[in-house]
């Protein structure tokens, strides 16, 4: 199988393949550690990029992956044990400093792929100013890559288009990772639907133990292998798709072309 993750190959492998110009782009991941409530580990949110990420690389040619970062900031979750938070300022320096690593050693393309909703606007906020300090860098950002599939699975979800934090669709695509920590005798249906009325326009600064009583939302009944599958599929094609692009653009965009 072909070595993919960053960590794996050894600094001698790794100065050859930068000289030889055999690596272009890396894949950087965030997610967290908490409640997706009884049914799921505390995990899907690192578990879930780095099988995207992993699939991902072994497709292309120059790109590697970084371990992930399995905590993020995750305040809004605390109820429910046991979240691991750490400070909105924290992910950001973490992240400024992944993305410095890589650009100082010359890898200049960045994905970015996210894997938690608490970690959106910290993650923004490292890669501009890193962009800030290094023109030549391109940075990539996937904030919600649950937002590619629910694009293009609407006939295949039962509810709620299969959003949810440990909803139809994170339960499903855990399952297809890692089906051995997933328990569907546990899964509880819990529907915001108060939230959910309010406006497709507005986004309500909630705390998670306003609206379930075990971590998760969503239906994660009506979750599925087969729904996993298929959600990867949908993601990984998109990011090699994408990153292809842009390797055949030269990484140039706009004024830089």
């Amino acid at each position: 199988m072909k070595k993919v993750f960053l960590n794996e190959f050894t600094a001698k492998e790794i100065k050859e393949k930068l000289q030889n110009n055999e690596i272009d782009s890396a894949i950087t991941m965030f997610g967290a550690c908490e409640s997706h409530g009884w049914h799921l580990p505390l995990g899907p949110d690192i578990f879930v990029p780095t099988e995207i990420a992993k699939r991902t690389a072994e497709r292309l040619d120059k790109t590697v992956v970084v371990p992930g970062i399995p905590y993020g900031t995750s305040i809004h979750y605390n109820k429910f044990p046991i979240t691991v938070s750490i400070r909105y300022e924290t992910t950001i320096a973490i992240a400024e400093d992944i993305f410095t690593s890589l650009i100082e050693h010359g890898i200049k393309h960045i994905i970015i792929l996210n894997g938690h909703d608490g970690n959106i606007p910290a993650l923004e906020v490292a890669a501009r100013n890193v962009k800030a300090r290094y023109k030549e860098a391109v940075l990539v950002y996937i904030p919600a890559w649950w937002e590619i599939t629910g694009e293009q699975m609407k006939e295949d979800f039962e509810v709620w288009d299969g959003l949810g934090h440990g909803g139809e669709g994170e339960t499903s695509i855990t399952m297809a990772v890692r089906p051995e920590l997933v328990n569907l005798d546990d899964a509880i249906c819990q529907m915001p639907h108060d939230m959910i009325a309010i406006s497709e326009h507005a986004s309500v600064i909630f705390d998670i133990e306003e609206i379930t009583e075990t971590g998760a939302i969503g239906d994660p009944t009506k979750a599925t292998m087969e729904k996993g599958e298929k959600m990867l599929n949908i993601v990984v094609d998109y990011l090699v798709n994408l990153i292809k692009n842009l390797e055949n653009r030269n990484w140039k965009y706009d004024l830089k072309k």
